[in-house]
């Protein structure tokens, strides 16, 4: 086995944003805004119409701010939004106000996860854990598209993260009004302590596609994306109940039957596959998941690309399995140097796109407000043109000031010996230490 020491390149990447105006990149506030939320009294019917009467409490948020197409100034798009709760879900009410009704509207398409800018959007982004460094949002549009992502850091974007919750929305003259319905058991939160208020991070964000407008609750600046959480608002009010040990399985059971005819001769075959997926919420905090025999065929279509380049393309992952958390292995940035790409696990190789077989894989992610720490360990099956693999990763985050953080991770592929292959073992390790700087808000130093 032949030892190939490798010394990477260090990268620095800074970003600074200025603008002629002094105050167009603000800081935080020093005591965010409050939203409160109230407690459902009747019967909540989730069609979008907002006609209940518990929709009458407490006043709505309505001070939005105008980001785009040019930052301040009056809104041309009113919003108005109300929170209820019950013990299991988190209701969002929203009016979206347009002054030619149905036909200011804009909707290219009703398909989920659609991308930002083709339609009207209106949306929440949610801090549970008042990390300040992450948050989970929920979007849709005039038809009730859905929209869900994860979102690290304020950069850090994950749009192949999907999880369980309800949108209905209706239209009329003033504009189109949206009902959401968001499990407590779909967000990770703590629960307070005695005597202590439950307070999350929440931000507003509506863009009107005829005018280009953007505006967002709590103000957020527009150099700045929509979901950085140390800006966000105080969601106040909620009683929550306990955090459960969520535990989600998903088996699968696959028949194949084959048959082949030569002349008068016939020969036939049939296999079972059996396998399946467990997520185990441990604690609010804390994630495992575990996959046997995976089969990855609910995953989405990549699109189709002709790439022209020598360099490979980096399609989004879309395997459940290594979706949730996902933005604490992106490093600083996910649109820099990326030591570890999930999508190369369960390929035969690196120039065959064809699928290898997953025998086992676990995984591991658990954030706190300051660190995060992540594992994951899967072994790929031999196949006909490539030895079985081991995978092993493992990920440490420290978070320190307001939005600083750095971070050291190790990846590890060990080929197994393949005799049919004629193949003698060998492995591959790379070691990254990463980070993030943030000074002011103007500055956002990566490396």
């Amino acid at each position: 086995m032949k030892i190939r020491p490798t010394i990477f390149i260090v990268t620095l990447v800074f970003a600074y944003t200025a603008h002629a105006q002094e105050d167009e990149n603000f800081p935080p506030p020093e005591s965010p805004p409050v939203v409160e939320a109230y407690r459902l009294k009747g019967n909540l019917s989730v069609d979008g119409r907002l006609d209940e009467a518990d929709w009458q409490q407490g006043e709505p948020v309505t001070d939005f701010f105008r980001r785009e197409p040019r930052q301040g100034g009056p809104i041309k798009y009113q919003t108005r939004v109300k929170f209820l709760y019950d013990n299991k879900n988190l209701y969002v009410g929203i009016w979206c106000e347009d002054s030619v009704g149905l036909k200011g509207l804009r909707v290219q398409d009703l398909r989920r996860d659609f991308s930002w800018g083709e339609n009207d959007i209106v949306g929440v982004a949610l801090d549970p854990q008042n990390l300040k460094q992450y948050a989970q949002a929920f979007q849709t549009t005039p038809y009730g598209n859905q929209r869900d992502f994860q979102n690290f850091n304020g950069n850090v974007y994950d749009g192949g993260w999907n999880t369980l919750w309800r949108v209905r929305t209706q239209r009329d003259s003033l504009g189109y009004t949206a009902e959401f319905s968001i499990p407590f058991k779909t967000l990770r939160y703590d629960m307070p302590e005695e005597g202590q208020p439950v307070e999350w991070g929440v931000t507003l964000v509506r863009y009107a596609r005829r005018d280009i407008e953007v505006s967002t609750f709590p103000a957020i600046p527009q150099s700045f994306s929509p979901y950085r959480m140390t800006y966000a608002a105080k969601l106040q009010g909620i009683e929550v109940p306990p955090p459960s040990a969520n535990l989600r399985i998903e088996p699968y059971t696959l028949y194949q039957y084959d048959q082949i005819m030569e002349g008068s001769s016939t020969e036939a075959t049939g296999s079972f596959k059996l396998g399946g997926d467990a997520k185990w919420a441990i604690n609010p905090r804390s994630v495992l998941d575990l996959t046997l025999n995976t089969d990855f065929a609910q995953a989405d279509v990549d699109r189709a690309v002709n790439n022209l380049e020598r360099f490979n393309i980096f399609f989004p992952e879309q395997r459940q399995f290594f979706l949730e958390n996902s933005g604490i292995w992106a490093g600083s940035s996910q649109q820099s140097i990326r030591p570890f790409f999930s999508r190369r696990i369960g390929l035969q190789g690196e120039f065959n796109a064809a699928p290898a077989p997953i025998d086992v894989g676990t995984r591991f992610t658990q954030r706190t407000e300051k660190q995060a720490v992540a594992g994951l360990y899967v072994h790929q099956r031999e196949t006909a043109v490539s030895s079985a693999a081991n995978f092993g990763v493992a990920r440490y985050l420290r978070n320190y000031g307001r939005e600083n953080n750095v971070g050291v991770m190790v990846t590890h592929r060990y080929n197994e010996t393949s005799a049919a292959l004629g193949t003698s073992a060998n492995n591959n390790t790379t070691l990254t230490v990463d980070g993030q700087i943030r000074p002011t808000s103007q500055w956002d130093i990566q490396y």
